[in-house]
């Protein structure tokens, strides 16, 4: 009897040994949780530039989209009016040598991209903006009343892959006369092919005109390069810190438009004359060329309304072809 007895294991240190193992396995080591943090770490990394690829090729493709909303909205206008939208007796861009042509000082209205909102569904802003340049012209101020409808935005004038959709500031003289803050556009007409014959100086010299001219507006029987030869609409140049402080030569003006002043049109027409590239700190394109802040190249609307991606590598000599609309040069633009 006694021998069975000792035979019999201890079964309350036993479950003790068996729950106190069960507790020092429930848990992880240091060692172990900085292995998971590190994997965790090399996963994110992974993914981070793939998901921000994604991202930024939806944007490309939704700025290529509002390109088409307002391409659209022109050819609406030229089936209207039978001459595109444009020259509202602005003065020629500052630093754009154009020869023998001037300003014609008995016109005076919106910037194109006014001109074509009410094929956009902006019918009263339009009216508003026709209200404040037919009765407060020149340098007059505006009166408070009216800086909501400077300010209003119409989204598919912006990039997103550049800035919201809002109004940023305005700088003297835009900000004497229409008050702190502005809409902008981050689209640009074509004014045409020309030349720089130096690049120390910033001017450059027309040599053939685009869809936008000064003096006049374009019909559709003068684009005789062809539609689908022939730039509409591009993104313009910027530098890219100052796309919302209101300072960029290209882009001080409001939507509303200011064809009293000397380089109201630098921020809604642009050349082919230095080049592109994509946005940078200081660029000397901004206020003439075409460019963007999207990696692969910018943006551009054929009078024909087909899109393009165009390479900043693209051929200059190209480039300047499709910019004209009447150089009897005729270039494809490769899609």
């Amino acid at each position: 009897m006694s021998l069975f007895i000792a035979s019999i294991p201890n079964f309350d240190s036993l479950n003790s040994r068996q729950v106190s193992s069960r507790r020092d396995r429930t848990g992880f080591t240091l060692v172990e949780l900085l292995v998971v943090i590190a994997i965790i770490g090399v996963l994110v990394g992974l993914l981070l530039p793939a998901v921000q690829a994604a991202r930024e090729a939806a944007r490309r493709m939704d700025c290529q989209n509002r390109m088409r909303q307002i391409v659209l909205a022109g050819h609406n206008y030229e089936s209207a009016y039978k001459r595109f939208p444009g020259y509202a007796g602005e003065f020629a861009p500052l630093a754009v040598d154009m020869g023998n042509t001037t300003a014609r000082l008995d016109m005076r209205g919106v910037p194109w991209m006014v001109q074509i909102m009410p094929f956009m569904e902006q019918n009263q802003l339009f009216t508003n903006l026709v209200r404040i340049q037919d009765t407060i012209p020149g340098a007059t101020p505006l009166s408070p009343a009216d800086y909501p409808s400077i300010e209003s935005v119409v989204s598919s004038y912006y990039c997103p892959s550049r800035r919201d959709a809002k109004s940023y500031p305005l700088v003297a003289p835009f900000s004497d006369k229409f008050g702190p803050y502005g809409a902008r556009t981050d689209y640009a007409m074509s004014g045409g092919a020309a030349l720089s014959t130096d690049i120390h100086n910033a001017t450059i010299h027309m040599e053939h005109p685009g869809v936008w001219a000064v003096g006049h507006k374009t019909a559709m029987k003068e684009v005789l390069d062809g539609t689908s030869n022939t730039l509409y609409l591009g993104e313009k140049a910027m530098s890219s810190i100052r796309y919302k402080t209101g300072t960029d030569y290209g882009d001080r003006t409001p939507i509303a438009g200011f064809p009293e002043y000397y380089g109201a049109s630098n921020s809604y027409v642009r050349y082919v004359a230095r080049g592109t590239e994509s946005d940078k700190a200081d660029s000397c394109l901004a206020c003439h060329d075409f460019g963007s802040t999207h990696i692969p190249g910018w943006n551009a609307v054929m009078a024909d309304g087909s899109v393009r991606t165009v390479p900043y590598t693209a051929d200059m000599r190209v480039l300047k072809s499709i910019a004209s609309v009447a150089g009897a040069e005729i270039e494809r633009l490769e899609e």
